[in-house]
């Protein structure tokens, strides 16, 4: 499936959600749009463990730890409460301390613990000298925060060579790239318990939300659903990092279940018309509207609408834009007079490129190639002058959707191409009309 949703048009989670893109290098316009529609154990941290190591807003990859932390603290982490592959490992450990103690925050050096024993446990490294694995530690760290520490002042505090310390930050770097910088942490023995497992389960959601290497983000969510089953973001992660269109679906249909579970039926029939003014609500509504665009993707539109319906009957302010999917989904099917409902309803003071060129639409598959629907191609050119382009083939679609669009851009332009591939794909008669205009 294509990936939804890690990149929003709203921090707080309210734009659109996009896909990860599954897009050739194609040329030709009806060849573009066809093939885009064909198309270890889990470690559970303590709320405490998390907070100190992602922090509570949890605003960048290696954020500060909100816990007060002290040397004889980071020192019973590694004595007391992490496990260790060989005892060697452990005198690493405590090795980094020693050497980072006068330079760093205590909070960056529970930083290179993290890696240090996320790395060991994993790689399972033979420790020869301990001051080549500490170097690259410390170099890594140093440039995650711009310290501008370089290997040779490293080879000299370490003893060891510079070309050493980059061999290991290499290797470091390929346990990084699969786990990020916050690695493979296991939970301290006493922050078991810490919060509720609700509680747990979310800090370790916004911790998978921050991070970028895939495995370490299922491990997150597969932690976090033993904690709390009925955590719909989980779901919704893994989902993000499934590649099987069908287990997809079945993932995304286990957290709208859990969301509803969480909500309660009540809770359904009380706020029904408001449901995203209430920030409890927002992950049962990012989970369906994932689910409609795997189901609209997936060549199901009928349930795509349902459930884009049901998105706009709980919330018809529409904060996620349901309603660009769910105007696709009735053309496409042909429910010309639900189409015309919709855009009637949201499109008077909407200017997106959606809107403009489903107007198009419309008139073509109600009346056919007309003097009205030029007019309304010269209209929708001036809302996006872009659609044509990349719609024709005279722009290469990129491989990947943009993170960011604007009204008018040439980002709208890609994400409305390829979200909407499905119903031009349909119409070869009126793609032919606009490559003559």
């Amino acid at each position: 499936m294509s990936k939804v949703g890690r990149n929003e048009l709203c921090p707080c989670g309210s734009g659109i959600k996009y896909k990860k893109c599954c897009l050739g290098k194609e040329t030709s316009a009806v060849e573009s749009i066809l093939r885009l529609v064909t198309q270890d154990d889990p470690v559970v941290l303590g709320t405490a463990a998390i907070e100190a190591a992602a922090g509570a807003a949890v605003a960048a990859d290696v954020p500060e730890p909100t816990l007060k932390l002290t040397l004889p603290k980071l020192k019973k982490l590694v004595t007391g409460e992490l496990s260790w592959e060989q005892p060697s490992h452990q005198e690493l450990a405590l090795h980094l301390i020693d050497k980072m103690r006068e330079s760093y925050d205590r909070e960056l050096i529970f930083e290179a613990l993290v890696l240090w024993n996320g790395f060991s446990r994993h790689n399972k490294p033979a420790v020869k000298k301990m001051g080549s694995f500490c170097a690259a530690i410390e170099y890594l760290l140093s440039e995650e925060y711009g310290l501008n520490v370089s290997q040779t002042e490293l080879a000299a505090k370490y003893e060891v060579t510079a070309g050493t310390i980059s061999r290991k930050v290499k290797e470091l770097l390929g346990y990084v790239e699969e786990f990020g910088m916050g690695g493979d942490l296991q939970a301290p023995a006493s922050a078991q318990g810490a919060g509720s497992p609700k509680e747990q389960a979310q800090a370790l959601i916004y911790q998978a939300m921050d991070t970028h290497a895939a495995k370490r983000r299922v491990q997150l969510a597969e932690a976090a659903l033993k904690l709390y089953p009925d955590s719909a973001d989980a779901y919704l992660i893994l989902a993000e990092e499934c590649e099987d269109e069908a287990e997809v679906r079945g993932l995304l249909k286990a957290g709208i279940a859990a969301g509803k579970r969480e909500l309660g039926e009540l809770f359904f029939t009380q706020h029904k018309g408001h449901f995203w003014e209430l920030n409890e609500t927002r992950p049962y509504i990012r989970v369906c509207k994932s689910y409609a665009e795997a189901c609209w993707l997936g060549g199901d539109a009928a349930e795509a609408a349902s459930m884009l319906e049901h998105i706009l009957e709980l919330s018809p302010g529409d904060n996620v834009g349901a309603r660009y999917l769910l105007i696709a989904a009735y053309l496409h099917t042909n429910k010309l007079n639900d189409a015309e409902r919709i855009i009637k309803k949201y499109g008077k003071e909407d200017n997106a490129a959606a809107f403009a060129y489903a107007r198009m639409v419309l008139e073509y598959k109600k009346n056919g190639l007309t003097s009205q629907l030029k007019m309304l191609y010269r209209v929708a050119k001036g809302i996006n002058k872009h659609v044509p382009d990349y719609l024709l083939g005279v722009k290469r679609l990129p491989n990947n959707l943009p993170d960011f669009v604007g009204m008018g851009d040439s980002n709208e332009a890609i994400e409305y191409v390829i979200m909407h591939s499905r119903l031009w794909a349909g119409m070869p008669e009126l793609l032919k009309w606009m490559l003559k205009q």
